[in-house]
Order: structure tokens, then C-alpha cells, then sequence
């Protein structure tokens, strides 16, 4: 009779066992999963993609002079716009025209208030205003404005 309690308190410690390397062996398989799929998912990310669609040619860049302007409610914009040439444009293309160009920015700038221009977007609303309104003297020539500087008070 005393094996029969050694033998059940050792089949007791040996049922206690098995859960603990079950649960190393799913901890285990589960990390596993865990790496592989962080593996696969930074490989994906990482890799380069077909290239479909050949990003648009950019011509040359034209940065302007900086320019302080007073906004509609009282507060100052101080900026300087980049304006990007269409590809094939000279930079030259728009020297003799720097006063008119210098205009164009200050009139659409100074349209804005510091509460619009701060609003999600306001930025990109100023940049279509410019972009439009440079479009209109010289159709095509400029592609796109980038702000360099941009300070309200």
C-alpha cells in the first residue's frame, strides 16, 4: 500500500509535467507564429514595389523672395514659395516677370485669415489659390508651389 501512494503522487507530479511542457510547447509554437508573421509583414513592406506608374518628371525649381504679407484679420504671413516648372520650362521663363509673380503671391496670401490658413487643409488652399492664379498668366509653366518658409503672428 505505501507504493500505491508513491505511485499515484508520481503519476500526480508526471500529469503536473506534461501540462507545463504543453503549455512551453504553445507558447513556443505561438511565438514562433508571432516572428514568422513579423517577418513575412516587414519583408512585404520592405521589398520594392512593381513599378507601375514612372512618378512625373519634374522640371526646375524657382524659389521667390521671402515676403511678409498682413492677413485679412489683422495678423502677418511671412513665407517663401518654390514654384515648380513644368519639365522643359526654363527658370528664365518667369524672370522677367518677378514683380507680377511677387504680386500674385501677396494678393492670394493676404485673402486668407491666420484661422483659415491654420485649418486642416488651409495650407493646401493656399497653394491651389497661387497655383491658379500663376496658371492663368502662364498656363502650364508652373506645376506645383511648395512653401519653404511659413510663419503667421
Amino acid at each position: 500500500m505505501a507504493d500505491k501512494p508513491a505511485d499515484t503522487a508520481a503519476e500526480a507530479e508526471g500529469t503536473k509535467a506534461k501540462p507545463k511542457r504543453k503549455s512551453k510547447k504553445k507558447l513556443v509554437l505561438v511565438l514562433l507564429v508571432v516572428v514568422v508573421g513579423v517577418a513575412g509583414f516587414g519583408y512585404k513592406a520592405m521589398a520594392k514595389k512593381p513599378a507601375g506608374k514612372a512618378p512625373p518628371a519634374s522640371g526646375p525649381v524657382v524659389v521667390e523672395n521671402s515676403l511678409t504679407v498682413n492677413l485679412r484679420d489683422g495678423h502677418y504671413l511671412q513665407f517663401t514659395a518654390a514654384l515648380q516648372l513644368a519639365v522643359g520650362s526654363s527658370p528664365k521663363a518667369l524672370d522677367n516677370y518677378t514683380p507680377r509673380v511677387m504680386d500674385i503671391l501677396i494678393a492670394q496670401a493676404s485673402g486668407f485669415t491666420e484661422g483659415a490658413l491654420l485649418a486642416p487643409g488651409g495650407r493646401h488652399a493656399l497653394k491651389s489659390d497661387i497655383l491658379s492664379a500663376l496658371n492663368q498668366f502662364w498656363p502650364g509653366i508652373v506645376v506645383a508651389v511648395y512653401f519653404e518658409q511659413f510663419v503667421m503672428q
